[in-house]
């Protein structure tokens, strides 16, 4: 046998062929031998022969190789190992296999450049395929029919990882959601009989939530032992699968949505359309939309070059739109409202895409609004007050501004965007802002009250506030400034306060004047009662009448006092009717000189001072003479030595009177005071502090004015003027101010120290009264013992009287008694005076009746007659003119 690798002659040659590049080294790294096998140039006897080795190679294959070297020498054992080498800007990978050889070490280079640059490619391909892997959760699985079991591994996120992974058949169809079970079986049995492969998707349940996977075999294998290994890859499609749900979810979402969608071609043909446009268009759910055109469908649009206008117009001006009655069967349909889109496929065919809603509730209420505001607008330019609403964040400038309350020139036309500082001055606008930042910095509302001239220069108040409002996230914060014109308030408020003050005076001064009329009352009733006792006892005739004139003399200033405070009150209630007649104010001036000439106080003369004696004036006679009176009386309480004058004189149209006293005179602080009610400027001074309240209130009814005018110590002057009018009214009749027609005879008219007569008492025919008794019967109707007992007094010698002592009784005891006449009290307990009267009368129209009654007035005379009465005596009654009045009705006696 030819042993041909084992004859020593061939070794060179078989070394050439087969081994790689040898490199005999000593332990200090020095090249002692090579035999080359390898075209580098770094590999070469001449670059590594009797060379260090390791000072060749570069520092990272140098740290690499060096250890394994030493291991070798000290172990002496043999290791291969792979190595990088980087040599200029090439890279080598190399296989070295390292010998121990007699205490060197034999190096055996192999190059592996190509192989490793193969391997890297691949790894590098792997890595990309493992990120795409990842990327689109790929994963691989293996089934194999015998063993019924599934090997899978890859990124799919749910169960596979990339380690392989098994589970059984069984074990993977539990996975699956029962829903897809069937389909996943029958995909697996057609892939089992034969490769297919057409893709299945199917959900998994993996950690309670679920997957979409999808699953594809590509590799159909018979084994040896007749069972099949089917390959293939899965993919985790749930993200997907969850996008077109969405874009399911969001078809469906417009085909319900309330807004009007629709898509056309450029033609106007129309390509899509949700139900609410069908419905608003009456477009039935399986009617081919293709076939129509837009402006065949609705209302606002007619051909299809108004279509194409249209698309245009809002391609070009903007895509937004409002059309006005778009719907040809929905006329409830207002206005839509949207945008349109133009829009271009993968084709480049153009698509016009229109979104609009109904706006019709929104115009319905915005008409309402804005005639809501027309009402607020109205009603706030129609109040007084002026209203400003400021924005806050734009400089304060007008939101909204009515016309001024108290500047009606100024008004709401062109304000919306203007501030203060283009309404008013300067100062006037800087003193507006800078309450305007005080209220928007600190929130607090500011309140005050202003005075000053509107344009035509009257008394202008204003009450004014600010107070900031603050939005929501969507709206700025705002000022609103009100000023009302409150000065027909303000003056009513501080008329009614110095009313009040006056009330208060008033109720001070009552209070004064009640007291005060204690004291004079008290005084009179004192004397009265006194010497009443004294007449009771006096025994001496001369005695008893000078006891009686003091009492009547204190009677009749009793009265007097009384009269006074009945005048004033009848006077202002309007109670009292004037008398206007012609009167000579010369011949009154005389009477009133007359009657007040004996009442002088001693040292003290009483001058009239005569004017034209011929001068008429029309006026109430009887009081302008009380007048007179009660100013002289008031100067005769004053002046204690000097004069007191009086007179009258003629200016252009008024007369202007005048009473004059040299008497103490009346202090500065007081002046104005001497006409108020109850004022009394002296308390030492007898008096009701009445009278000159009373002469005001007649020189006020009579047209006219009245004054005064006085200095400490020297006197006082009460000046007091009428109208004149140069035509004088009929002597016969005269009319009122407040228009009453009443008879000028002065003895028809009564005041308060004359009660009311009844004036047809002395015309009417006298009853005649037959005689039963020797004496007339007179029933008197009185409750009050000490009246009966006064009337007894005065009439008990001359009549028989019988008495009744309410209304009841005295209607009773009349048909028992036949009087020959009845003295009839007013007010009575049980049934009143007039009543009673009314009863009898229906039982005797002839009997007499004199009513009786503290109430003088003449209303009341007007009562009395109509209830039946015959005449009328006023109480205090004076025993000579009840006699008087009695004689009338009983002339017999």
């Amino acid at each position: 046998m030819n042993r041909t690798l084992h004859d020593a002659n061939n070794a060179q040659r078989i070394l050439n062929l087969t081994a790689d590049t040898m490199l005999l080294i000593d332990r200090g790294g020095v090249c002692i031998d090579i035999n080359t096998h390898s075209e580098l140039w770094f590999l070469q006897e001449e670059k590594l022969l009797g060379k260090n080795i390791f000072k060749l190679l570069p520092k990272y294959t140098r740290e690499k190789v060096l250890p394994i070297f030493q291991t070798v020498l000290n172990e002496q054992r043999s290791i291969t190992k792979n190595f990088k080498l980087e040599l200029s800007n090439d890279t080598y990978y190399f296989k070295c296999i390292m010998y121990p050889y007699d205490d060197m070490v034999l190096c055996q280079y192999r190059d592996i450049t190509q192989r490793s640059n193969v391997k890297r490619l691949l790894e590098q391909m792997n890595r990309n395929l493992r990120e795409i892997q990842k990327v689109a959760q790929i994963g691989q699985w293996m089934y194999n029919t015998r063993e019924n079991i599934f090997h899978y591994m890859g990124h799919t996120g749910i169960l596979c990882t990339e380690d392989v992974k098994s589970i059984s058949f069984n074990n993977y169809i539990q996975s699956i959601v029962e829903e897809d079970r069937c389909i996943f079986n029958d995909w697996c049995k057609r892939n089992i009989e034969n490769l297919d492969q057409e893709s299945i998707s199917y959900r998994i349940l993996h950690n309670n939530e679920i997957y979409y996977v999808q699953l594809q075999a590509y590799s159909h294998e018979r084994l040896s032992d007749g069972s099949f290994n089917i390959e293939g890859y899965i993919q985790n499609i749930t993200d997907t699968q969850r996008r077109r749900n969405d874009i399911n979810t969001l078809t469906h979402a417009i085909n319900n949505a309330k807004e009007s969608i629709f898509a056309t071609k450029e033609d106007g043909t129309l390509i899509f359309a949700n139900r609410q446009f069908m419905q608003n268009h009456g477009i039935t759910e399986n009617e081919d939309i293709s076939k129509l055109k837009i402006y065949e469908v609705v209302a606002d649009i007619s051909t299809q070059k108004e279509w194409r206008e249209r698309c245009r117009s809002i391609m070009t001006s903007g895509s937004n739109y409002i059309i006005q009655n778009p719907s040809k069967n929905n006329k409830d349909i207002l206005a839509y409202e949207g945008i349109m889109y133009n829009v271009t496929n993968d084709s480049g065919e153009e698509s016009y895409w229109s979104f609009s809603h109904d706006i019709s509730e929104r115009l319905r209420y915005e008409a309402q609004i804005k005639r809501l505001n027309q009402i607020m607008d109205t009603t706030i330019n129609n109040l007084p007050a002026g209203i400003v609403v400021k924005d806050i964040n734009n400089d304060f400038r007008y939101i909204y501004r009515n016309r001024e309350s108290y500047n009606r020139d100024i008004c709401n036309g062109d304000s919306i965007g203007k501030n203060d500082f283009d309404y008013y001055p300067l100062e006037v606008a800087e003193e507006k802002r800078k309450g305007d930042i005080e209220v928007a910095t600190t929130g607090k509302e500011l309140h005050w009250t202003t005075e000053g001239k509107d344009k035509n220069g009257n008394l202008l108040i204003l009450d004014k506030r600010k107070i900031r409002v603050d939005g929501d996230d969507m709206t700025s914060s705002i000022i609103i400034s009100i000023e009302w014109d409150i000065t027909a308030m303000e003056l009513m408020k501080r008329e009614l306060q110095a009313s009040k003050e006056k009330a208060e005076l008033s109720d001070n001064l009552k209070s004064a004047f009640l007291a005060n009329m204690s004291h004079e009352i008290r005084t009179p009733l004192n004397a009265i009662v006194g010497f009443s006792h004294l007449i009771a006892e006096s025994e001496d005739r001369a005695e008893r009448k000078s006891y009686y004139e003091i009492v009547e003399a204190n009677n009749e200033r009793l009265l007097q006092l009384i009269n006074e405070i009945l005048d004033l009150s009848k006077i202002e209630s309007g109670i009292v009717e004037f008398t206007y007649s012609p009167t000579n104010l010369h011949k009154l001036c005389k009477e009133v000189h007359d009657a007040h000439v004996f009442r002088t106080p001693p040292g003290v003369d009483l001058i009239y001072e005569p004017s034209n004696e011929k001068l008429m004036i029309t006026t109430d006679k009887n009081r302008l003479f009380q007048v007179f009176s009660n100013l002289i009386g008031n100067a005769f309480k004053f002046t204690k030595e000097g004069n007191i004058s009086y007179g009258f004189k003629q200016k252009d149209n008024h007369i202007i009177f005048h009473v004059t006293d040299t008497g103490a005179g009346i202090e500065p602080s007081k002046v104005e005071r001497v006409f108020e009610r109850f004022a009394k400027l002296n308390n030492y001074a007898q008096g009701t502090g009445l009278g000159l309240s009373i002469c005001k209130t007649i020189i006020e009814r009579l047209r006219g004015e009245i004054s005064v005018t006085s200095e400490i110590g020297k006197g006082t002057t009460f000046t007091f003027h009428l109208p004149y009018e140069a035509e004088q009214l009929s002597t016969e009749s005269s009319t009122l101010p407040n228009g009453i027609v009443t008879l000028s005879d002065e003895s028809q008219q009564s005041d308060s120290n004359n009660p009311v007569v009844d004036s047809e008492s002395s015309t009417s025919t006298t009853h005649k009264v037959e005689k039963t008794f020797s004496k007339p019967t007179i029933l008197i109707a009185e409750d009050m013992d000490s009246n009966y007992d006064l009337l007894k007094a005065i009439l008990g010698k001359q009549y028989k009287l019988v008495r009744a002592h309410d209304g009841i009784e005295v209607v009773t005891m009349y048909d028992e008694v036949k009087p020959d006449l009845i003295l009839m009290d007013i007010k009575m307990p049980n049934l009143d005076g007039f009543e009673a009267t009314k009863i009898i009368r229906e039982l005797s129209s002839d009997v007499p009746i004199i009513a009786q009654s503290a109430y003088a007035y003449g209303h009341d005379l007007k009562t009395a007659k109509e209830a039946g009465c015959n005449d009328f005596i006023a109480k205090p009654i004076s025993q000579v003119k009840l006699k008087e009045i009695i004689k009338q009705w009983l002339p017999q006696t």
